[in-house]
């Protein structure tokens, strides 16, 4: 089979045997993989990886062969990225996707840019009408983001300030919104933040302009906001995160690929802020939203390629303006 693998010398696509299919899992002939942050990190250098890799974690495709008999073949799914080892203390109680032996697709195991890849049956979800293969590629970070909403939940038109205006933050925003809160994104790509716009998303500032401080300030009634989401991916986001949270807010951490920032102790404690991060989500609830039309995400949607075409991809998605990018297998 035809996999897009990164190696040390770049991508390159290469022909690699199909995956064996294991007692309890399932082979899926993937349609559709979403390039993530994550993976733009990993491509260029900034998160380290065993190589060589295949890259790949936003995954749709059509079940080819199965050895569960809950999953049948033809089923259009999506698939959760954590393998999980289901016997250590966090699979036993609930919390697999904080497995301390956990194998990750895309990241520590081959991931799905690839045309078939192989995962166990319990981590299959399959997809209803309505939700096609590339809208299928955003259940991951939808996930995410609805679990960062349920973590620092907000009250009903309460601001919540969302730093980024790029695909994560985008879909951040509009779960907030969902949810009745009232959403300001502070960002600097101007595209970005019209698309919010265009998104239903009002309250956009551009961190360029200087006035996003006083215009939050005004917002909150010049104490700042309880609830700030930090992503960006960089170290000033952060910076301008906690520099606007109120005492005794909250800083969920989304998108931190391999940045230090010499983090204040005193600052957290004489505050007494909450910082937390959030890596999964609850897959089911974000393809509930998707099928009932609850998220907009075709618009996010910058550009297809097909998996021939992946280092031109990838090029084309570390650009500023790019939201999503998705290569079809």
């Amino acid at each position: 089979m035809q996999s897009l693998v990164l190696t040390a010398d770049g991508l390159q696509i290469s022909d690699t045997p199909i995956p064996a299919l294991m007692p309890g899992d399932v082979r899926i002939e993937i349609r559709s993989v979403g390039i993530c942050g994550t993976d733009l990190a990993i491509w260029k250098g900034d998160y380290e990886t065993p190589l060589p890799i295949v890259l790949g974690h936003e995954i749709s495709g059509i079940v080819h062969e199965s050895s569960s008999p809950e999953v049948e073949p033809g089923t259009l799914v999506t698939t959760e990225i954590d393998i999980s080892c289901g016997r250590c203390w966090y699979c036993r109680s609930g919390s697999k996707h904080l497995c301390a032996s956990k194998e990750v697709l895309g990241i520590t195991r081959d991931g799905g840019l690839s045309e078939y890849i192989s995962v166990p049956a319990d981590i299959i979800h399959p997809l209803p009408e309505g939700v096609d293969s590339v809208s299928a590629t955003f259940v991951e970070p939808l996930a995410s983001a609805i679990s960062t909403e349920m973590h620092a939940h907000a009250e009903q038109n309460e601001p919540v300030v969302i730093f980024g205006s790029g695909k994560l933050a985008l879909l951040l925003a509009q779960v907030y919104d969902v949810g009745g809160a009232d959403v300001h994104i502070v960002g600097r790509n101007r595209w970005q933040l019209g698309l919010a716009r265009q998104l239903g998303l009002r309250n956009t500032h551009d961190v360029i302009s200087e006035k996003w401080r006083s215009e939050i300030l005004k917002a909150t009634n010049g104490v700042g906001p309880r609830i700030v989401v930090e992503a960006t991916g960089n170290i000033e986001g952060l910076r301008m995160a906690l520099g606007i949270v109120r005492n005794g807010g909250i800083v969920a951490l989304k998108s931190m690929h391999g940045c230090e920032y010499p983090l204040s102790p005193t600052d957290v404690v004489t505050k007494e802020l909450t910082l937390f991060g959030v890596t999964r989500g609850p897959y089911k609830k974000a393809i509930d939203y998707l099928a009932q039309g609850r998220i907009e995400v075709k618009r996010l949607l910058s550009k297809e390629f097909r998996l021939e075409d992946g280092t031109k991809a990838f090029e084309f998605a570390s650009q500023p303006s790019v939201t999503k990018v998705v290569i079809n297998i």
